[in-house]
């Protein structure tokens, strides 16, 4: 008959459900840290390109020529910024064209959007084992439930955080401490999954340890940018939070 172990813990910590090869009994490790946060884009669901995407049609429809590694050049950061951008460079754009923008992404996100081998696996451990995630995303609020919904890991999130409700985003920290006093968590016991380069360096500037997902990205440039490790697939998460510290 399986029995059920249980380490003992050196500290207050949640721990992350591991199965045993051997017998399949399951056991807990623990892991230094007491809540994930999540990006949203490139992180939970595959939609970097499909989201920067949707800004072509809405900008070439008012005479802008811009090409798909134009708006790469903003992953991470908040569809603000690119407006922002393109009204500094001197084309007058009203705020309508973020409304705009979001249902050229929902039109093709729909048909295309999908998220990644073993997220799931990750994230029925982490619940669970009882450790708190959140969602911290540049996105609005009704893109982000959309993302998450259209892939089937909304039940997984009771706390999701938008820039749109924060002073500065990614890279300001504003964004991931508004996720952490929503956890109830410290700064500092918080792990950051991120993809992005500002992502990483809001992470960075909260306190938090960020491990970033090279979905976007290669190694170095997240590892540049302050991410303590990095994974190319989420079979290779679990490792980097049981040994983190």
């Amino acid at each position: 008959m399986s029995t059920k172990l249980s380490l003992p813990k050196t500290r207050l910590l949640p721990t992350i459900a591991t199965t045993l090869v051997s017998n399949g009994d399951r056991f807990f490790v623990p892991i230094m840290t007491d809540a994930v946060i999540w990006d949203c884009d490139g992180v939970l669901v595959d939609s970097e390109k499909l989201s920067c995407s949707a800004w072509l049609p809405v900008l070439r429809r008012r005479g802008i020529e811009v090409d798909l590694a134009d708006i790469e050049g903003f992953i991470g950061c908040s569809d603000q910024a690119v407006l922002d951008h393109y009204r500094q460079a001197g084309y007058p754009l009203a705020d309508e064209i973020l409304l705009e923008r979001e249902q050229e992404y929902y039109t093709t996100a729909r048909e295309r959007l999908t998220s990644f081998a073993g997220l799931r696996e990750v994230l029925d451990d982490l619940c669970l084992a009882d450790v708190p995630v959140a969602v911290a995303s540049s996105g609005g609020m009704d893109r982000i439930r959309f993302s998450i919904e259209l892939v089937g890991i909304t039940r997984y999130f009771s706390v999701i955080c938008s820039a749109l409700e924060v002073a500065e985003g990614k890279p300001a920290p504003d964004l991931f401490l508004l996720a952490a006093a929503r956890l109830g968590v410290a700064p500092t016991d918080c792990t950051v999954i991120e993809d992005s380069i500002p992502g990483v360096e809001a992470a960075i500037a909260a306190g938090m340890t960020a491990i970033g997902f090279t979905s976007t990205h290669p190694r170095e440039v997240l590892e540049s940018a302050g991410a303590e490790v990095t994974f190319d697939t989420y079979s290779e998460l679990w490792p980097m939070l049981e040994k983190k510290n």
